[in-house]
């Protein structure tokens, strides 16, 4: 079975803080929590959908910035 990454438990919780009520975001909710711009988000991200219908949920997102941040 695989490992958390170191910082998952974290980022998850920070994420669940900012949104508490949702468990998928759009690209919009998440350009603005992480701060970068909407084309680079719906790049960079593993988002699922299409269109204005595009969704990552809160443990991929996590698990998304966690790897980007250990070199993963």
């Amino acid at each position: 079975m695989p490992r958390e990454l170191p910082g998952f438990r974290d980022q998850l919780e920070s994420i669940v803080a900012a949104f508490p009520d949702k468990e998928c975001l759009n690209v919009t909710e998440v350009s603005q929590y992480t701060g970068i711009g909407r084309k680079a988000v719906a790049r960079r991200f593993p988002f699922v959908g299409e269109n204005l219908g595009r969704y990552i949920t809160r443990t991929s997102l996590a698990r998304a910035l966690v790897s980007v941040e250990s070199g993963k």
